[in-house]
């Protein structure tokens, strides 16, 4: 199941399904400041975004890929999305992590969050996927407040969105 998950990752990325059309920095958009989460991934591990408008991730000309982030290079960790409808933002951690002493030593390890909210345009929002010892989550802060949109709902993660 593991190979799978990942193998569908790297495909989705690699342009096998579509790539939300981020809007022009002229017309209304909000903006999506992705920040390295805390996680205990061997050299960090990979964290991702995609884009939906729906709680089951269709895929559609509107919708996918947003992008990875990056540790190194900070402005490429910046999307912009529609303002005003409601977005499915997924994220996803995934890489290797070493297991407890008893165990055999290296593991691979996915996580993935889902959470929906209606940005507003112009808001800036910092979004931070985690995954430390156990479990993961995704946190949205409206820049602007310092709080989580009144909007934002945690989703299911449900089978059709990669799980």
């Amino acid at each position: 199941m593991n190979k799978f998950f990942l193998m569908s990752c790297a495909a989705l990325l690699a342009g096998c399904v579509g790539h939300y059309p981020q809007p022009a920095l002229t017309a209304p958009h909000a903006t999506l400041d992705a920040k390295w989460g805390n996680n205990n991934l061997m050299s960090g591990g990979f964290q991702a975004y995609w884009a939906y408008h729906d709680g089951h991730c269709q895929d559609t000309k509107n919708t996918g890929v947003l992008g990875r982030v990056s540790q190194s290079e900070s402005e490429k960790n910046q999307f912009l999305v529609e303002p005003d409808r409601r977005i499915y933002l997924n994220a996803l951690s995934s890489g290797t992590k070493q297991r407890e002493a008893t165990d055999p030593s290296l593991i691979q390890r996915s996580c993935m969050n889902i959470s929906s909210f209606i940005p507003e345009a112009g808001a800036t929002y910092q979004i931070t996927h985690s995954a430390p010892k156990s479990g993961c989550y995704l946190e949205v802060v409206d820049i602007k407040t310092g709080k989580a949109p009144a909007s934002l709902v945690i989703e299911p993660v449900t089978k059709e969105c990669g799980l």
